[in-house]
């Protein structure tokens, strides 16, 4: 074996070893997060050109798509990202509307243009009252400074904090229909899951409002 072959291999190694680490850092975290059923909590962020954005706007048009990645720092978050934005408009032909969230602190994308605004969440508020973040093993640090990482401010000192890849499709009224966290950054998005359950979720909205009508056009008859 070539010595290059041997660095990458050592190389490979680290990055299973570091990604098992922080895996097991963020299980907790990931079993407390939010899930399928729950309320999603409103919130209104920046896109990188300052323009506001509210979800409870963007819901009153239709189903919502959140996507939580880790940021322009990791190479992994990016590549999720991309495999994200390939999907937004399968989102919008079904009636839906999609958002990427990332820490405010650690860059945004620097690809091509993505077709969905990219929200910067400061000092990762939502992603905490989504339950997306872990305190990172002081281990992995110094490794993670080194990509670039900035770890938000927090009430408490000693908090070293990192986001939790996670999608969250919302319904109309801001309950989550499908919530997907990966511990594992690594993995790449699925989108037929996703597209899958917003079909499912507008086609029973079909089906409400044709009960709706019908039952409409019946009381008018009876009267």
């Amino acid at each position: 074996m070539s010595t290059a072959s041997k660095e990458r291999e050592a190389a490979a190694r680290q990055v299973d070893a570091e990604a098992e680490l922080a895996m097991a850092a963020s299980s907790e975290a990931a079993s407390r997060a939010l899930r399928a059923g729950s309320q999603a909590p409103l919130f209104t962020l920046a896109d990188g050109t300052g323009q506001r954005v509210a979800l409870d706007d963007l819901l009153s048009a239709g189903p919502v798509v959140l996507h939580f990645f880790r940021g322009a720092w990791c190479s992994f978050g990016e590549q999720n990202l991309v495999e994200f934005a390939a999907t937004y408009q399968e989102v919008v032909a079904l009636g839906g509307s999609a958002v990427a969230i990332a820490p405010a602190s650690n860059g945004t994308w620097s690809g091509s243009p993505l077709p969905m605004r990219e929200l910067r969440d400061i000092d990762m508020k939502v992603a905490r009252t989504y339950g997306l973040a872990f305190d990172l093993p002081a281990s992995l640090r110094p490794r993670y400074e080194e990509l670039g990482y900035r770890p938000p401010s927090t009430r408490r000192a000693a908090d070293w904090l990192v986001p939790l890849p996670a999608t969250y499709l919302l319904d109309r009224d801001g309950v989550v229909a499908l919530a997907f966290i990966d511990v594992d950054y690594r993995n790449h998005f699925e989108s037929e899951p996703l597209l899958n359950a917003l079909k499912a979720l507008q086609a029973r909205h079909a089906a409400r409002g044709r009960t709706m009508r019908l039952s409409r056009h019946r009381r008018r008859k009876a009267h």
